[in-house]
């Protein structure tokens, strides 16, 4: 169990990495011209292409053996992959992007709070306290005392976007009958489709261009659109979700969930490295307390001791983000 618990940590930290990763790789397409719902679009699409010919050459008529996690894939591919997406940018419509980023990543505490209600298993002490460091981290990191009046709007928007983001833990945490790869490649399929029909409604202004005026910059050096969309879609959507599913159906909801908030450590260390968007010293110390209430999750007991054993190995939102900070 301890070995399930510390490989399960492992591939949360990296699934938080990769996420991480999706600001700064998001932001210089942006900066080149694209819009951030065309940035989502290529990178879920992207994501869904990859995920799919994995499933045909891995598990050919997998896809036919859905019945019993069926309901819960649109689901997923509804909230935990474009509902988060569509929330978030809004969201930063109304508010300054470090206030939705703060309202988003509310969804830890609803997580706890489904399974301590709804699942009637309550955390562990060290995991609430160790939640509680970590969003007083969070506080720190995004500075939200910088923003201006909060529109109601912006704020409601923020808080759709904290439930879509507790879905993709709880959603992943439930469908323990579906592969890794068949959660992630179905979810990404479906959330591309719901995108791309709000981009042709207009309610998500898609843009996406390969013949960039400004060039594509990452750690200073022009890479070009195609390289800085294939790390979106790679690293930052396929390993990340891949890596995050594995790793809920190990710790479990609530304390995949809390490290997840690593995210914001690693977009703020990744935008500085990528970027040169420099952290301040209050962004330094909330990634310390982020970091801190990690450690207290890992040295406490399985946050949900009532979650049960997951009957197969399966391994995504929401799309991280920049400011258009794209999900992930």
């Amino acid at each position: 169990m301890r070995a399930r618990t510390s490989s399960g940590l492992g591939l949360a930290v990296a699934s938080a990495i990769s996420f991480g990763l999706s600001g700064p790789f998001a932001r210089a397409l942006i900066d080149a011209g694209w819009s951030s719902a065309g940035a989502v679009l290529v990178r879920i699409g992207g994501a869904a292409v990859v995920l799919l010919v994995l499933l045909a050459v891995t598990r050919p008529g997998v896809l036919a053996a859905l019945r019993a996690d069926g309901p819960a894939l649109v689901v997923y591919g509804v909230l935990a992959v474009a509902g988060v997406q569509v929330a978030f940018f809004n969201a930063i419509r109304y508010l300054p992007v470090s206030v939705a980023l703060l309202l988003e990543y509310l969804g830890p505490v609803l997580v706890i709070a489904w399974v301590w209600l709804v699942r009637r298993t309550p955390p562990g002490r060290r995991t609430v306290v160790g939640g509680l460091v970590a969003i007083a981290g969070l506080l720190l990191v995004v500075q939200v005392w910088s923003g201006g009046a909060l529109d109601p709007a912006g704020i409601a928007w923020g808080l759709a976007a904290a439930a879509c983001q507790a879905s993709y833990f709880l959603l992943a945490d439930r469908a323990t009958r579906t592969p890794p790869t068949v959660l992630a490649g179905v979810g990404m399929t479906i959330g591309t489709a719901v995108v791309a029909v709000l981009g042709l409604l207009g309610v998500l202004p898609v843009v996406v261009t390969t013949t960039t005026a400004e060039p594509v910059v990452l750690a200073g050096h022009d890479v070009g659109w195609p390289v800085a969309a294939t790390l979106l879609v790679v690293v930052s959507t396929v390993v990340a979700y891949l890596t995050g599913v594995a790793a809920i159906t190990r710790i479990g909801a609530a304390r995949g969930s809390l490290v997840a908030l690593l995210e914001v450590v690693a977009s703020t260390v990744a935008s500085w490295l990528l970027l040169g968007e420099l952290p301040g010293p209050w962004q330094l110390a909330g990634g310390v307390l982020i970091l801190a209430g990690i450690v207290l999750t890992r040295s406490g007991p399985t946050a949900v001791a009532a979650d049960p054993p997951p009957v197969a190995e399966a391994v995504d939102r929401p799309v991280h983000r920049s400011d258009e900070r794209a999900p992930g």
